[in-house]
């Protein structure tokens, strides 16, 4: 091919569309618009969380449903219901490790110290999700994994090892994560093993067997069990987890046909297929991984992914939920979680900063809409059904600092509905959701803003927890160039991972030039760290620091545009790795693959409608990448 490589970043225009070709597109990122958002708003998360904390754990706050909070007798520990006019409140046993186990780790990447809050060690009490029967972490400290869904057994465990990585004092907390850990690589040995892989919905400990009810499955169980595996190994550097880690995520890209996705757990693919191909140096795709998340076609809950456009006046670009459910369903925990575990992709997949920066910038603004106090009361639910004057009465003590579960595009006759399922199934009251606020944290954790209004520093350490250096992802978001101050504490080294260059050394404050939706992915090293490079590969001290990459961009079409049956793809290439040279590359269209050594390639389809096509490049350096998009011939 007469290749087109380009060695710095390079814009283009695509219709109304700014190409940056230094960066993987993601498609459905790629359909929102590139304008900064004429409604951008931030509020303050950090504030919210750290009063939902104070407001959930008073044991003596007074009010209607109030305290939100009880001692648990029976388990030695304390309880926190789902929601709030919840009627399991106050049972022994029946509080869920996704509100607990939660809340504890969100308020500490905040700074709180849980094991020591007005005197009280609310991180050893989290043992009494661990049983000791079989040898888990549970949801509940009065259930089994017996016809328990995966992901409520999966996600509390990773909640759960997560809070034992910030408190690793806590002994009997750290020696029941391992033990999880380790239940959790004999389970996986026996899916591995089995007919169906992960494509399961629940595994019995007891019996140490998976199966399948009649209702659901849940392959992305797959992506949860590789991340405690991960975990496992660099916990305790035996070479079975990290193999194990890998061998599951295998499963997710090669063994499962379309997305999998049931509920959060495979928003750890893309960091986990990123942290890999750096550290381990396997070749996972992470670009599809994205794709697998934001684009609606999951297999095994058909329309869950990244919601695109408005409900209503509303903005809802960036949130995650279903997108087909009555017309759209977002759901605040799901967006929570997304943005604390995806955004740590970039610090290993550089080449995705500006789109997942692009994203966060639009989930951070629109997330506020989850908060009582952003929207219209005619829209809400607690204004608007059986239990409203107690759901006021809370709200005034609580002012606006509990979440809803969720956004409806369409309910109660009223375009968008802010509330939930819990009114609707009679599961509680209200649909204020503590399970949701137990993660506003995670969120907040990320943000730090700069003195730029809309550019935002997201701090990628924190839900990070084994990286050795401090990196932030920024993002101008605006159509021109702008400046900001990039103050760090310390006199450090600062390098940029996505322009693959020191930006400033033995340095505390700089003032930093961001072009018009540039990305840069920064990490703070020690004044004493040398970069070396062998090959494609950048070390320090011997070990994997970054890695050369290539990206592969279609820059005459956006995703889903409308093509003719006879259209010319128009291809560029980047590559990071100096003087680099395209050695082939492929085309695959409608079953067939075209190699074609020039930068536009002529197709001509059999037929109309959606069609797939996949471009793979493999460079002189080694390097090698693949994009797939799809359009709309005609």
């Amino acid at each position: 091919m007469m290749a087109l490589i380009l060695f710095s970043a390079f814009s283009c225009k695509q219709e109304d569309k700014i190409i940056v070709t230094d960066q993987k597109q993601i498609n459905r990122i790629a359909s929102f618009s590139d304008d900064f958002p004429k409604d951008y708003k931030l509020i303050d998360y950090s504030e919210k969380a750290l009063n939902y904390d104070n407001l959930v754990y008073d044991f003596n706050k007074e009010g209607t449903y109030f305290p939100l909070i009880w001692d648990d007798h029976t388990y030695n520990t304390y309880g926190i219901a789902a929601y709030v006019g919840d009627p399991r409140h106050g049972v022994d046993g029946s509080q869920e490790a996704v509100t607990n186990i939660a809340s504890v780790l969100s308020a500490s990447l905040l700074g709180i110290d849980k094991s020591n809050q007005n005197g009280v060690n609310f991180v050893a009490m989290l043992n009494a999700f661990f049983s000791e029967d079989e040898q888990i972490v549970l949801n509940n400290p009065a259930g089994s994994s017996e016809h328990t869904s995966l992901w409520y057994l999966i996600y509390p465990a990773i909640l759960f090892v997560e809070v034992s990585l910030l408190y690793s004092e806590e002994a009997i907390l750290r020696a029941n994560s391992l033990t999880t850990i380790e239940s959790w690589y004999q389970a996986a040995l026996v899916m591995l093993d089995s007919e169906f892989g992960f494509d399961y919905s629940h595994f019995n400990f007891s019996l140490m067997e998976p199966y399948r009810n009649n209702i659901w499955r849940e392959p992305d169980s797959a992506v949860g069990i590789s991340y405690l595996m991960y975990l496992g190994y660099k916990l305790t550097a035996d070479d079975k987890y990290r193999q194990m880690a890998i061998d599951t995520l295998k499963f997710i890209e090669n063994d499962f046909f379309g997305s999998p996705m049931y509920e959060l757990l495979l928003f750890y693919g893309p960091y986990l297929a990123a942290l890999y191909n750096e550290q381990f140096s396997t070749n996972f795709n992470v670009g599809k991984m994205f794709d697998k998340i934001f684009e609606g076609n999951s297999i095994p809950r058909g329309g869950w992914g990244m919601i695109v456009g408005k409900y209503g006046d509303y903005p809802m670009d960036g949130l995650i939920g279903s997108i087909t459910d009555g017309g759209g369903y977002a759901f605040s925990m799901n967006g929570f979680v997304a943005a604390n575990v995806i955004s740590k992709t970039v610090h290993y997949a550089p080449n995705y900063a500006r789109d997942i920066a692009k994203w966060l910038t639009h989930l951070i603004s629109n997330s506020r809409y989850y908060f009582q106090d952003q929207t219209k009361e005619h829209n809400q639910s607690i204004y608007n059904t059986e239990y409203s004057n107690k759901a006021l009465e809370f709200n005034e003590i609580a002012n606006s600092n509990i979440p809803y579960e969720g956004i409806r595009k369409v309910h109660n006759a009223r375009t968008p509905w802010f509330g939930g399922d819990p009114t609707t199934h009679g599961w509680a009251q209200t649909d204020i959701s503590l399970y949701s606020g137990s993660h506003v944290g995670m969120l907040a954790a990320l943000i730090e803003e700069t003195d730029v209004e809309g550019i935002l520093k997201f701090d990628l350490n924190k839900g990070d927890y084994l990286k050795a250096y401090q990196s932030y992802l920024i993002y101008n978001p605006h159509n021109k160039e702008k400046t900001i101050t990039y103050n760090s504490g310390a006199k450090v080294d600062l390098y940029d991972k996505v322009g693959k260059k020191y930006l400033a050394k033995n340095t505390e404050e700089i003032q930093i030039t961001l072009k018009a939706q540039q990305a840069m992915v920064i990490v703070e090293l020690p004044t004493t760290a040398t970069i070396s490079k062998e090959e494609t590969t950048y070390l320090i001290a011997g070990k994997v620091f970054d890695r050369d990459y290539a990206n592969i961009i279609i820059s005459n079409y956006k995703p889903n545009a409308k093509a003719k049956r006879s259209f010319t793809l128009e291809i560029d290439f980047f590559s990071t790795y100096e003087n680099d040279e395209i050695i082939s590359c492929d085309v695959l269209f409608e079953g067939k693959t075209y190699s074609d050594l020039t930068t536009n390639i002529n197709l001509k389809a059999t037929s109309s409608g959606g069609k797939l096509i996949t471009v793979t490049a493999y460079f002189k350096s080694g390097l090698k990448d693949t994009y797939s998009m799809r359009l709309r011939i005609s």
